[in-house]
């Protein structure tokens, strides 16, 4: 009878001790557990504060031709060439029968399109080249309603391109359209279009030349 009393005195002289041993791994659970809630909470605040909207890489283009006709005598550059300003880009014989008119780039760029060769005619106002400067590019997306007062002048976003799906370039918005326009044709949100839309201008740096105008972009948008 003593052993059985002795046994459950020790049975109870152990249980504060187990009580004791239970407190540390209840608030390990409870940690874990409001540590995956607080962490899946940002997760999805992170995730639907993000947007990719599209666009087209464009660059500042100036389209070169004479002020009057005549035929070509020289194309001095070819496409793909660099040109600065000043530099002599063409020759063309006048139709009045005067001395060869001249033709300059007004600007640094490349040399897009080559519309003439020598020997061809040309009319008034028609266009010899084609010349960009691809030092900074510039991008358009629209926005949804909803989402224009989030965007900001001299936002900065990141900006993906199918030729370098590895590489990230920067875009800071330079202008905001004031006014709203129905979404373009060819413009697409990846949640979906808009009856109207707001347009963002954004400017690219391009110092080594790897964007082009026109291939298509892909702008991260965090609007949190």
């Amino acid at each position: 009878m003593s052993q059985v009393i002795d046994s459950a005195k020790n049975i109870e002289d152990t249980m504060p001790n187990n009580r004791k041993r239970l407190i540390p791994v209840i608030a390990i659970v409870l940690v874990v557990i409001i540590g995956y809630g607080v962490y899946s909470f940002y997760q999805s605040y992170w995730a639907n504060s993000e947007q990719i909207v599209t666009g087209t890489m464009e660059a500042k283009e100036v389209h070169l031709g004479m002020v009057t006709g005549g035929i070509v005598e020289e194309m001095l550059v070819e496409e793909g060439d660099a040109v600065h300003v000043d530099q002599l880009l063409a020759v063309v014989d006048s139709v009045s029968g005067g001395s060869g008119d001249r033709l300059r780039s007004p600007i640094d760029g490349v040399v897009l399109l080559r519309a003439a060769e020598p020997g061809e005619i040309t009319v008034a106002g028609g266009s010899l080249l084609v010349i960009a400067n691809l030092d900074e590019m510039t991008l358009t997306m629209y926005v949804p309603e909803d989402q224009y007062g989030k965007i900001y002048l001299g936002q900065e976003y990141p900006i993906t391109v199918d030729s370098f799906p590895d590489r990230v370039f920067m875009g800071k918005v330079t202008r905001i359209a004031d006014q709203a326009e129905f979404t373009p044709q060819n413009i697409r949100t990846v949640e979906g279009r808009k009856s109207t839309v707001y347009a963002i201008r954004m400017t690219i740096p391009n110092p080594n030349h790897d964007l082009k105008p026109g291939m298509p972009a892909d702008v991260t948008l965090n609007l949190q």
